[in-house]
């Protein structure tokens, strides 16, 4: 039996228990010696472990495990995120600094897929389909997808070169890019989708989605916006501050956006409207949302509903109404813990019932087509009033729609997956090659948007091309979702033309679930015109 000199898992073990000790020494007075006999036999577990397993085994990562399964009976989204997962989280809600691209591995090289604008890349001319072949003079050909942001994130104003390929060049260029703060924009759609009707799309709330409404209103009250559709689809949520600031851009002054409420007295917090945006003109609203729309999605929903304020419309919210604190560590970790629940201004709480249930069954019960149905149609759930109107609400978690909308299928056939999912990117390599046969596709973005369809030339070169990089698929199958590929196609050659802002056009024109929302606009306009009759 191999034998490990044992000072450094006494350190380690004494370091695990005094780090507990430590982080909780507000509280070690009321605590009884049943606790501390706890505390030393974890102590004396992973040291037996670290001294005696079969097997080597990290210390550090025993304990991950260890915190992870304490964790586990707490609430389903109190969690630990290592320095590495909590560095990748963030980066969701403060950006990062680097380069500003979004890329693939695309026949071993690091392929441009899109720029973010204002970005380093923007600013020096990179493009969608450039391939990143050498960094810093090293070859990055083959480089596996983990390691690209190692090279090409570090801190703001260091410099990177970057070598890169361009179909049409001859030769390849170097670039000099200087690192800066690169913000993952949290309204990464924002026009008019019809006269007079303004759509903005939230996808998430980071630090800077406030100021980007802001303007994003601005741009579309200049152009005339008679209402608005705010979409909260697929919004995970983010920052509560944030929320606050969206809703008190719709808002008169002096109304509770929502508040929070907890085991101890400094959880209890109150947010008010201020009335203090200049944008401040009231038109109809509605929020679309859906069963992922969680957290600060649903302040922003729940304010504006309880206030009669907007017509919600879509698919019931997830239900995620836990105030997650920071806790950071010195190793770079955090401990993302629930310390207060979110209510909606007339009371509603927003956070559905997760005592008794697997983790699996709680997120099944929002997610699961079934399940959710019979918990929109439970009228046993607490009912609320709205605060101006007097409609009648119900609680239990989550938004409830006012007008409920099925969500489009969000999955692909077994037909179309290959294609969409192929390492490959068989559909972005090919409409890359295909602009280059058609100049005359860029004319005229509108007309495209308006006119285009993939015509029977465009999809029998799909086929062969599909099919020479090895997708075995009959004709019977690919025309039989031929509807389906003329829209995939045209969207990336939308996004290849254009850019993301394009592509989300070509996307919004499919979206069913959008174009019936627009139909109770009239249902919005009498709503608030009704609560907030014109002086």
């Amino acid at each position: 039996m191999k034998m490990k000199f044992p000072s450094k898992s006494i350190r380690l073990g004494s370091l695990a228990l005094g780090l507990v000790l430590f982080t909780g020494a507000g509280l070690w007075v009321k605590r009884d010696k049943n606790y501390y006999d706890k505390l030393e036999l974890f102590n004396a577990v992973l040291t037996a472990i670290d001294q005696n397993y079969l097997e080597e085994k990290d210390p550090g990562l025993l304990i991950d495990t260890a915190i992870n399964g304490m964790l586990a009976d707490l609430d389903p989204h109190s969690s630990y995120l290592t320095a590495d997962q909590f560095e990748k989280w963030n980066q969701n809600f403060e950006g990062y600094s680097g380069i500003g691209i979004y890329f693939d591995i695309i026949r071993d090289k690091i392929t441009v897929m899109s720029v973010i604008q204002g970005g380093p890349s923007d600013k020096a001319g990179l493009l969608s389909g450039d391939r990143i072949v050498a960094i810093d003079g090293e070859s990055a050909i083959g480089m596996k997808r983990d390691d690209v942001p190692l090279k090409l994130m570090g801190p703001r104003g260091t410099a990177v070169s970057v070598t890169v390929e361009r179909t049409g060049w001859q030769q390849s260029r170097t670039y000099r890019l200087i690192r800066d703060d690169v913000h993952v924009e949290s309204i990464p759609f924002a026009a008019m989708v019809r006269p007079g009707i303004g759509y903005i799309q939230i996808a998430r709330f980071s630090s800077t989605t406030g100021d980007e409404l802001q303007k994003a209103v601005e741009k579309l009250e200049s152009q005339q916006m008679q209402s608005l559709l705010l979409d909260l689809r697929q919004n995970q949520g983010g920052y509560l501050e944030s929320a606050v600031q969206v809703s008190n851009l719709f808002l008169p002054g002096g109304r509770r956006i929502v508040y929070t409420k907890g085991r101890t007295a400094g959880s209890f917090r109150e947010f008010f409207s201020t009335n203090k945006s200049p944008s401040q003109k009231m038109i109809p609203i509605i929020v679309l949302q859906d069963r992922i729309s969680a957290s600060a999605s649903e302040i922003v929903a729940g304010a504006l509903q309880d206030w009669d304020r907007a017509l919600i419309v879509g698919e019931s919210s997830f239900g995620k109404g836990l105030v997650q604190t920071q806790f950071r560590f010195k190793d770079g970790s955090a401990l993302l813990m629930t310390t207060a629940q979110y209510h909606t201004p007339s009371g509603r709480l927003i956070q559905r019932s997760y005592d008794d249930k697997s983790a699996q069954s709680y997120f099944e019960e929002i997610l699961v087509d079934s399940l959710r149905q019979k918990w929109e149609r439970d009228r046993s759930r607490p009912a609320f009033k709205t605060l101006i109107l007097g409609r009648t609400l119900y609680g239990g978690g989550g938004i409830s729609p006012d007008r409920i909308l099925k969500a489009g299928q969000d999955t692909l056939n077994a037909v179309l997956r290959p294609l969409v999912f192929s390492p490959k990117r068989l559909i972005f390599t090919f409409v890359e090659s295909y602009v280059k046969r058609d100049p005359e596709l860029k004319k005229d973005l509108q007309v495209f948007l308006r006119d285009y369809i993939p015509n029977a030339g465009a999809l029998q070169l799909f086929l062969q091309y599909i099919r020479k990089e090895g997708i075995v698929i009959t004709d019977q199958d690919f025309y039989a979702n031929k509807k389906d590929i003329q829209f995939l196609l045209k969207e990336q050659i939308a996004s290849i033309l254009w850019g993301e802002e394009a592509r989300t056009k070509v996307e919004l024109g499919r979206d069913q679930q959008l174009i019936e929302a627009l139909s109770y606009l009239p249902e919005a306009e009498s709503l608030l015109r009704t609560a907030y009759p014109l002086p």
